[in-house]
């Protein structure tokens, strides 16, 4: 669809408006139509995740103006999302990472900032700590190894990262060259290679805004994943282990908001896939490879905004716009109605 015989002043107000919408399109070469799946005036959504069989997304929900996160699940369609625990949890659930062998992992967050592993049945029942209380360090983070049977995790005492065994109920630090100060991690699909948010660890004070993009070895051997690097936060893994998608602010014209990008393991073909104004963070890629799903900047109640869950196909090669290519008010635009 052609914008040019559009004023540009409706242009620029279409996009308030577009955000109100189950429907956004970002119009550049390449991009393809971005929907949201859950409006909720009154609700917080965050950090999606994709069921194994690839037609529901479990998700992060509180309160417009707070309350404690709670894991939530809707179809790939859209919906009225329903709470997923069966059972009363006595922390916060945020992260939540959903497995092929039945299973959901989750950050479970205490009043004081403290957070742990927990793990529960995708039935949302026997939600309990990932290893006993006795050994449960402050972690933050859990991602799936491919087996199901073991868990990777960030320290939050010293940004490092650990593998969680579940049947033996040990946490096992990772040696990586060079140090890293790490955040979000993800093991690949054949389970060789970690795919971490990181800096270099240099004895500095951790900022998480300078973060890249590393890969990990099962050796330990770390390096960036572009030869010459930018922001980049949330990695994970497309289904075949070929590409990986991120979330960065590294051409933004406002360093608060971020775009979904993707790029090939090599570090080659890196595509922005969304525009800033959407604020996508945590992008992730459906277990039979068709979408991937976000967190998207969405009108809420009050005049405000606050992040939705969104969906779009899965980008093919060449999908998208180059990494330092600019917004331009043009660019997004209603297209669709209010998902039900």
């Amino acid at each position: 669809m052609r914008m040019s015989k559009t004023p540009k002043g409706l242009r620029r107000a279409m996009l308030p408006l577009a955000m109100m919408f189950g429907c956004v399109h970002a119009q550049s070469p390449g991009t393809a139509a971005i929907r949201f799946v859950a409006v909720d005036p009154e609700g917080v959504d965050y950090g999606p995740q994709f069921s194994p069989d690839s037609q529901r997304l479990i998700f992060d929900r509180r309160g417009l103006f707070g309350g404690r996160w709670e894991t939530y699940v809707v179809g790939i369609d859209g919906g009225t999302p329903q709470p997923f625990a069966k059972d009363e949890i006595p922390v916060a659930q945020t992260r939540t990472r959903w497995s092929h062998a039945h299973a959901i992992a989750f950050t479970g967050m205490h009043l004081d900032g403290t957070g742990h592993t927990w793990v529960m049945n995708d039935d949302g029942t026997h939600a309990h700590l990932a290893i006993p209380t006795s050994d449960a360090m402050n972690s933050f983070y859990p991602s799936w190894y491919p087996d199901g049977k073991a868990l990777l995790e960030m320290s939050g005492d010293d940004q490092s990262l650990r593998k969680l065994d579940l049947a033996s109920g040990t946490a096992t630090p990772l040696s990586i060259r060079p140090a890293l100060f790490t955040g979000m991690a993800s093991a690949s699909p054949d389970g060789r290679w970690i795919v971490v948010a990181a800096q270099a660890n240099a004895g500095q004070k951790y900022d998480q805004t300078k973060n890249q993009i590393w890969l990990i070895s099962a050796s330990g051997d770390a390096h960036p994943l572009e030869s010459k690097a930018g922001e980049g936060r949330a990695p994970t893994w497309s289904p075949d282990g070929r590409r990986v998608l991120f979330e960065s602010n590294r051409a933004s014209a406002k360093p608060e908001m971020y775009a979904v990008f993707v790029a090939d393991v090599d570090g080659k073909n890196v595509r922005r896939l969304t525009p800033y104004a959407l604020n996508a963070q945590h992008p992730t890629w459906s277990p039979d490879g068709k979408w991937i799903a976000f967190s998207a900047r969405q009108s809420k109640k009050a005049g405000l905004f606050a992040p939705g869950i969104a969906v779009m196909p899965a980008p093919g090669s060449g999908d998208g716009m180059p990494p330092d290519a600019p917004d331009v008010p043009e660019q997004v635009h209603s297209a669709g109605q209010p998902s039900q």
